[in-house]
């Protein structure tokens, strides 16, 4: 069975896994809405209308990317940690399975360096992407791209040609918390990670994301897919798996978490 599952996600890039009880999803709903609600000046709303509740002013200063985190208990934490197919992937991966989630100023490129003290805080990215017809309001999903820190991108030559390098840096976990079917659910392309992304595909507006932001004739190329997720699963996916431009199809504000799962060898420690 583990050799089915680590076969499955080497071929494909990515493996939706069971990890939290509906009660983590709630408790970690809780959190976010206490960030809006500082925010907001409200505390009793319902999370899956946050389209209708903020106004863009408002959304601004909630999803600004070195304020969109939450922080996670242990308890949160540990339900990873302690997932057997997540522990087997890693050590597929990267011969170990020794993680780190870095804070958010290391994570967004604020830092090169991070701290044991800082990891501890167990910052977690958050997004929120309202429905598409009222995306001219509030948008937050962005284009098809891996999920990589821009400054921390290396390049390698293959043929001539400038790849992006990266390999054994991390995995993403992304967590459904409002918005569950199809229409909700990340869009990412099955297998792309085993294409050394070429650097001349990035797009040239990349500079307002973290990520790097491939042009759409380079990933018009890859088929893409969405999934039908149960409450407390997430989708393990690897860090050179194009996914993104995932419009919310559906009534209410989509809602996710970003676990980025780093491999501990390749992050700048300082005391």
């Amino acid at each position: 069975m583990r050799n089915k599952y680590i076969n499955f996600y080497k071929q494909k890039g990515y493996l939706i896994t069971n990890i939290f009880s509906p009660n983590d999803i709630n408790i970690l709903r809780n959190e976010i809405k206490k960030k809006i609600s500082k925010i907001i000046k409200k505390k009793n709303f319902d999370l899956s209308k946050y389209h209708k509740i903020t106004n863009e002013e408002e959304n601004n200063k909630i999803t600004k990317s070195h304020k969109r985190y939450i922080k996670v208990s242990d308890k949160i934490m540990k339900k990873i940690s302690s997932n057997r197919k997540i522990s087997h992937i890693l050590k597929s991966c990267w011969g170990h399975s020794e993680y780190i989630i870095p804070d958010q100023k290391y994570l967004i490129g604020k830092t090169k360096k991070t701290t044991r003290k800082n990891l501890k805080k167990n910052e977690v990215q958050f997004r929120i992407v309202i429905p598409k017809k009222n995306q001219k309001k509030i948008s937050a999903a962005p284009p098809p791209h891996v999920d990589l820190n821009a400054s921390k991108v290396t390049n390698k030559i293959i043929n001539g040609k400038k790849i992006m390098d990266t390999s054994k840096l991390q995995l993403t976990l992304w967590t459904p918390l409002v918005g569950f079917s199809k229409k909700y659910t990340l869009r990412l392309a099955p297998s792309s990670h085993k294409f050394n992304h070429p650097v001349n595909k990035i797009s040239k507006s990349n500079t307002k994301y973290v990520s790097p932001v491939f042009n759409k004739r380079y990933y018009q190329k890859f088929k893409f897919k969405r999934f039908e997720l149960k409450k407390g699963q997430s989708i393990l996916f690897d860090g050179n798996l194009i996914h993104g431009g995932t419009e919310n199809l559906g009534l209410k504000s989509r809602v996710n978490l970003e676990f980025r799962l780093y491999n501990y060898k390749n992050v700048n420690l300082s005391r």
